[in-house]
């Protein structure tokens, strides 16, 4: 992961898969390190119209001296990176329980995640993903487990379907215009990934270029971050933005609850 990746939604999947390092602002720094408490609740989705969407959710819980956690609010500028694309499947795995179960309630329907002792984290049921419309905010209810984790509530505006515009592929010294229902919602940021092969005789699409901007419905893809892209095998170029939103909670100085919602869609390319 790069370091725009560590202030991103991927970061995000990263917080869950335990692969994160950096700074937690909020958390007791001691001189003789000691663990801090991490909870992380992923719920990620694709939309199944303009207006619902279908998502699955992953909740684990950790220990770890300092971690970086991100903060969908901060993206206050766009940026854009050039990076390798990560192929490898993250999969969120935690340490320890924190309860029998865990409720997730949204859109009136609350769905129980059991704890799977296999990886260690509580999943959404494969024959119940959750299934909530724009504007619905997702409730999370930890139970707790004595000396483990505290129990706790946390609460999260679900990331609202990304509908993006027609895309046409610019010529050469030309930016490329991506343009999206955006929401203007301080609380939502974008990520818009721009897949491609380099050189030309890759098999598959091993170079991006990464951007995080603000949920306002409009960035333009520098001229001069295309030249790789525009030349690279046309079956191998791909568009994904990510729609995504955090929240977290600090039950005591030693213990943060973290949540992100985020919706994928893959932007047809002519």
């Amino acid at each position: 992961m790069s370091s725009l990746l560590l202030r991103s939604a991927r970061r995000a999947a990263a917080l869950a898969s335990l692969a994160l390092v950096g700074a937690c602002g909020g958390l007791t720094d001691n001189s003789t390190p000691t663990p801090n408490r991490y909870g992380a609740v992923n719920i990620r989705g694709r939309a199944t119209s303009n207006t619902a969407v279908r998502a699955n959710a992953t909740v684990i819980f950790f220990e770890a001296i300092t971690i970086a956690v991100p903060n969908s609010t901060l993206q206050q500028t766009d940026n854009c990176i050039f990076q390798g694309v990560d192929t490898l499947p993250q999969v969120a795995r935690g340490q320890f329980r924190a309860g029998e179960s865990v409720s997730l309630t949204a859109s009136g329907n609350t769905i129980t995640m059991p704890y799977a002792d296999a990886l260690q984290r509580y999943a959404t049921p494969d024959a119940s993903p959750l299934a909530y419309n724009s504007g619905d905010v997702a409730q999370v209810s930890i139970p707790g487990s004595s000396g483990a984790f505290p129990a706790q509530n946390i609460s999260v505006k679900l990331a609202e379907p990304l509908l993006p515009q027609a895309i046409t592929v610019p010529q050469p010294g030309v930016p490329l215009p991506v343009r999206w229902n955006g929401t203007n919602d301080p609380s939502a940021a974008v990520i818009i990934q721009l897949k491609y092969a380099d050189p030309t005789s890759s098999t598959f699409a091993n170079r991006q270029v990464y951007c995080e901007v603000k949920d306002d419905g409009a960035f333009d893809i520098p001229a001069n971050g295309l030249t790789s892209f525009l030349i690279s095998p046309a079956n191998l170029r791909s568009l994904t933005l990510t729609r995504w939103r955090t929240n977290e909670v600090l039950p005591d100085a030693k213990t943060v609850l973290h949540i992100v919602t985020s919706v994928d869609t893959v932007v047809a390319l002519p």
